[in-house]
């Protein structure tokens, strides 16, 4: 945000917009901006805003600003803006003049999905070229673009091997032999505090089943974000007091989760991702180093697509005999390995500009598979119930109990949800869908009636 500031203010720029891939950072840093610069220069802008937060003038004013971006500091979803770019409706468009004359600062550019990379970069090109955009990419592993020809590419930081070497928090330490679900429970267990995050839910929930109930707990999206904050809250506190506690999680806590352990392991997966939980380790440098243990997982499971090419490539460097994760020479030949092994332009979106199909690449750039349905649970404790009950007596749902019921969400892949709906789980409600079957505040959501692999079947993107 500094350099943004002082780069408007020295070429004259009109706004900054910063966009960030995960709804569960966005309002801690907002609230940040906020501080520094007043609620009336912070515009925030996504699905997750919380109603209850502002009286209703200011959330009217919200509502007017998120039509056309008017403000000199707007906070938003990588969705919310490249869909907005991509997009042939008005209601997205209406604010795409506004972009103009900005300094776009795209937090985590690593999460960019590299099947859209093709048509991502060449957006961000003509807004730098013909629109006096400035673009700063932000990651701890740069991802390799040289390739796409951006235009004036300048590190901010004059010595990046020197900041790497200088910040270095944690020791990568790789286990040779692959480790059975209990033996990574086992391995948690030598040390009074532990993350380990894994690749799919049913190994989270099977390495959790091996642990006690008592000190240990378990995040991923079968859990509704409700029970994620619930969760961390208390994770939070025991870190704080010292007190014992083994954290089994999926991705959701690789990015921006402001939690600290001594000891952390991450099976093999995309390079980007392991540096991410090391992350979660020493993350105050209050201990000299901290450790993180890379292993591989017997009968692991593994996303398909481009995260399980992704990775096959980290795991032929982590395999190597020597490897640093502590250069970023690492990540630009991981990257240009990965690039060169995925389509890049998978959607055949760049024919379709070319040919000004506006309405097809309306419909195919999607950061996020749009094909999910989401329903709400009922957590103990939580006010989706109250909620809902509002709902019905209206018969309508309106924007502001939408957002309301935003924490009490779990999404299903379209014919995961339709099976179930037909099985008696799922009933509808004045456009809500509700979660009759059981749902747990330790597990979340069961689907075990159906499927002999629930945890496979949950939504992995928590954008």
């Amino acid at each position: 945000l500094a350099f943004a500031l002082q780069h408007a203010l020295h070429h004259g720029l009109d706004r900054i917009i910063v966009a960030i891939p995960y709804t569960s950072i966005i309002d801690q840093t907002a609230e940040v901006y906020r501080q520094i610069l007043g609620n009336h220069a912070v515009l925030e802008h996504h699905s997750a805003l919380d109603p209850t937060r502002w009286d209703e003038d200011v959330l009217d004013r919200q509502r007017l600003l998120s039509e056309n971006w008017d403000a000199p500091l707007i906070v938003t979803t990588t969705v919310q803006l490249f869909e907005s770019l991509f997009s042939n409706r008005p209601t997205r468009c209406r604010k795409l003049h506004n972009i103009a004359r900005s300094v776009i600062v795209l937090d985590e550019v690593q999460t960019l999905p590299v099947e859209l990379l093709d048509a991502t970069l060449f957006a961000l090109k003509e807004l730098v070229e013909h629109y006096s955009c400035t673009v700063v990419l932000c990651t701890a592993t740069q991802p390799a673009l040289q390739r796409w020809k951006l235009p004036s590419i300048t590190e901010i930081v004059s010595n990046p091997a020197q900041l790497y070497s200088q910040l270095k928090r944690v020791d990568y330490v790789r286990i040779p032999q692959p480790l059975t679900h209990a033996e990574v429970a086992q391995r948690m267990q030598a040390h009074p505090q532990c993350l380990v995050v894994l690749n799919a839910r049913r190994d989270a929930i099977e390495v959790l089943n091996h642990l006690p109930k008592a000190d240990s707990f378990h995040l991923s999206t079968l859990l509704c974000q409700y029970d994620r904050r619930r969760i961390l809250d208390e994770v939070k506190r025991r870190l704080q007091a010292d007190e014992p506690c083994w954290l089994v999680s999926t991705q959701v806590v690789e990015a921006g989760v402001d939690i600290d352990f001594p000891v952390a392991m991450r099976v093999f997966g995309p390079l980007d991702r392991v540096v991410q939980v090391a992350g979660r380790c020493n993350r105050e440098g209050k201990l000299p180093q901290g450790t993180v243990y890379l292993f591989e997982l017997q009968g692991s499971g593994m996303p398909r697509g481009t995260y399980r090419t992704a990775s096959d490539q980290a795991g032929m460097i982590l395999r190597q005999e020597k490897y640093d994760l502590h250069h970023p020479d690492t990540y630009t030949h991981y990257f240009e390995a990965l690039f060169n092994k995925t389509a890049t332009d998978a959607e055949k979106i760049m024919d379709d500009l070319c040919h000004f199909n506006f309405s097809t690449v309306g419909s195919k750039y999607r950061l996020i598979d749009e094909d999910t349905v989401s329903m709400v649970v009922f957590p103990n404790g939580g006010m989706a119930q109250a909620i809902v009950q509002q709902v019905q007596a209206i018969g309508m749902l309106t924007r502001p109990y939408w957002r309301q019921l935003q924490p009490y969400l779990v999404s299903l892949y379209r014919r995961d949800f339709e099976m179930a709906r037909s099985n008696g789980l799922i009933t509808e409600c004045a456009g809500l869908f509700l979660w009759n079957g059981n749902y747990d505040s330790r597990y979340g959501i069961d689907l075990s009636a159906l499927y002999a692999d629930p945890a496979d079947l949950v939504v992995q993107s928590v954008l």
